[in-house]
């Protein structure tokens, strides 16, 4: 559909309008002249020719041809009413007399010429003068007064354009006040725009039209109701990731501690019955190393799941050791396919625990998302503390990622809840040199009213 301005549009419709009208008015005015002159100019040439004949038939005497003496002053009255010129001819085709009636000046941008072609070479009288029934003394031609035509029309369409320019001065004087009444609509297509962009926290002010009154209000009325519910939500959502990163640690804690001592004291087990298998038995020395390498390979898989479950050391060492350390894990672990690098600017110590936790999160779910699914070989981690908020971004040069891996999976959704919880946005942008790039922008302060959601949610 396509999208129109409603001042602009009205005022260039009434313009039109306008315009049309005076087309249409000039086009009758015209034809309307035209058709007058066709129907005045026979009747007034026979009023004209019976006149002559009365004079001719007063002034000179019996079976006298001569119209020498012959006068049009009678035709002054006549001139008045309809604007012609006449002109009396003898019979030997000689002009007698000549005259045009409501003589003027034609204006300049109406010359008479073009008054002679929009009314015609067939508006003309030509009619034969005698005496008596039977006895021709001259002709007369009679023809409209093109110059004074030309000046009445001009004067038509003069009145014409004066109206036509007051309706449009009038249309400027009503687009005004329609501009100012209308222009909170541009308020309030800014505060749909702001709120589409996912900033509730706007408002639109009061307004003198009643109606966008009503709209305002409404429109606070859902914000307030939007934001709410979002800020409901958000601390949910936050709740629910305390709650599960309590519940990693409660696990990983509780797999240190049972499982770890288990497999520690069954290594210690296994390498006494290696011993004892030595020296006293040695058909079971294979099966005490097979036991020896079988739980030293479960104390390494239960060191990744804690890895997993919850950071080694974010507490005690800060998320930027953290971090280094994931980085050059992931360098060992990559034996040279796939380089890492990580550059920290600010201070993020001061940062609530669990958005060191989210923000670890996200690094480890985008570093496996670049190495594994898009082969990455290089790795940038970029995280930035200033200005009163966080911002993470991890570049990569791999392969770019189509549908929904680019979109909802791969992580991206769990990393998207994590984000909306603590108040800010997620980005995924196609790198132009290839690959892709995660950006996440974090208010400083996202975790500081963790400590109040439990009272919130009671």
């Amino acid at each position: 559909m396509k999208r129109v301005d409603l001042k602009r549009i009205l005022l260039i419709r009434i313009t039109l309008f306008a315009l049309l009208l005076l087309a249409c008015a000039i086009a009758f005015t015209l034809v309307q002249t035209r058709e007058r002159l066709h129907a005045d100019i026979p009747r007034t040439g026979d009023t004209i020719k019976q006149l002559i004949e009365n004079e001719i038939s007063r002034v000179s005497p019996p079976f006298v041809r001569d119209l020498g003496t012959l006068e049009l002053n009678d035709l002054e009255g006549i001139g008045r009413l309809v604007h012609f010129c006449a002109e009396v001819i003898n019979i030997y085709s000689r002009p007698v007399v000549q005259r045009c009636f409501g003589d003027a000046e034609a204006p300049a941008w109406l010359p008479a010429s073009l008054m002679r072609q929009v009314v015609g070479e067939e508006a003309r009288y030509v009619g034969a003068v005698g005496r008596y029934p039977g006895i021709k003394v001259g002709e007369l031609f009679l023809t409209p007064n093109y110059n004074s035509v030309a000046q009445s029309v001009g004067t038509a369409i003069r009145n014409l354009l004066i109206i036509t320019a007051g309706v449009l001065l009038l249309n400027v004087l009503v687009y005004l006040p329609v501009r100012r009444v209308l222009r909170p609509a541009d308020d309030i297509l800014r505060g749909v725009e702001r709120m589409q962009a996912g900033d509730l926290s706007v408002r639109l002010p009061s307004f003198e039209l009643i109606e966008l009154q009503r709209i305002g209000e409404g429109f606070n009325h859902l914000a307030d109701r939007l934001q709410h519910t979002m800020d409901e939500q958000r601390l949910l959502a936050r709740r629910l990731l305390d709650v599960r990163e309590e519940e990693r640690r409660r696990l990983a804690r509780e797999l240190h501690d049972e499982l770890g001592q288990c497999l520690t004291s069954i290594q210690a087990e296994a390498a006494y019955a290696r011993e004892l298998a030595h020296d006293q038995l040695p058909a079971l020395t294979p099966c005490a190393e097979a036991i020896s390498r079988i739980t030293a390979h479960m104390m390494e898989v239960l060191q990744l799941i804690l890895r997993e479950l919850r950071p080694v050391g974010l507490e005690a060492f800060g998320l930027a050791a953290c971090l280094e350390q994931l980085i050059d894990s992931r360098n060992r672990s990559s034996h040279g396919r796939c380089l890492h690098t990580l550059d920290i600017q600010g201070d993020p110590s001061g940062l609530a625990d669990n958005l060191n936790v989210s923000l670890y999160r996200i690094v480890q779910e985008s570093l496996t998302n670049a190495q594994k699914h898009a082969d990455a070989r290089h790795i940038a981690v970029s995280l930035r503390c200033a200005g009163g908020e966080v911002r993470l971004q991890v570049d990569d040069d791999g392969r770019p990622l189509e549908g929904a891996k680019f979109e909802g999976g791969l992580g991206v959704l769990g990393m998207r809840e994590r984000v909306n919880a603590l108040g800010g946005r997620l980005t995924l942008t196609p790198r132009s040199e290839g690959g892709l790039r995660v950006e996440v922008v974090l208010p400083a302060d996202a975790g500081a009213a963790t400590n109040r959601i439990e009272g919130v949610l009671a």
